[in-house]
């Protein structure tokens, strides 16, 4: 692959580990240029700014305030170029299942080196989605009738009930009513088939959904 113009981005809220992988991508040497994120608000500042840009979005999948893949949908809003790459460390299939249902262009570990990172790019640039191996395997080995998806509402509104937010409290976050918060609970807790919020915290974090 040849340089672009398109500009990188890694979101990752751990420093240590968002400055490594940017100097892994500017080692690619096929961007502009790469530039390291640490929350949301500087994502969309971001989006907002270089809103006609050709841009490669690297998501952690946990971040300090909830699951990324909750950014996902917005980032493409802001972005109709947008290329997005999840990396993460999970290993839960149904963790696993959940981000490939955005549709992300890539999703590779985050112990992924120089070659694999090379080989995501290079197959994006063929109009391909990529999996890491890692991932390739866990899908391969995945029972998808067991599959229990969150949608991307879901999800958010899992990570303030992991806060400890009440009903009323996660309604005035997410703008909707607390009748429709409790509903949306219903249909989790029907889902994961638990009886308790406590038990549908629990199977999330088992699951590696929060």
């Amino acid at each position: 692959m040849e340089k672009t113009n398109a500009i990188a981005i890694v979101l990752d809220d751990h420093l240590l580990f968002a400055d490594s992988f940017s100097s892994l991508i500017e080692r690619v040497n096929l961007f502009s240029a790469v530039h390291t994120l640490n929350d949301e608000r500087e994502l969309t500042r971001f989006l907002v700014k270089h809103s006609q840009a050709p841009i490669y979005l690297f998501l952690d999948y946990y971040l300090k305030d909830g699951n990324g893949l909750t950014l996902i949908n917005e980032a493409k809003r802001l972005n109709r170029q947008l290329i997005i790459i999840v990396m993460s460390s999970i290993i839960s299939p149904t963790a696993v299942t959940n981000v490939l249902d955005y549709n992300p262009n890539g999703f590779v570990s985050k112990s992924s080196g120089f070659n694999t990172i090379l080989q995501c790019l290079t197959t994006i640039a063929l109009g391909e989605q990529y999996l890491c191996p890692i991932i390739s395997e866990i899908v391969a080995n995945t029972n998808h009738s067991s599959k229990i998806p969150f949608t991307a509402r879901e999800l958010e509104i899992l990570q303030y009930f992991a806060k400890g937010l009440s009903i009323a409290d996660t309604a005035e976050q997410v703008h909707l009513s607390k009748h429709t918060i409790v509903a949306h609970r219903r249909k989790m807790m029907g889902k994961a088939d638990v009886n308790s919020i406590t038990e549908l915290l629990a199977y999330a974090r088992v699951q590696e959904l929060i």
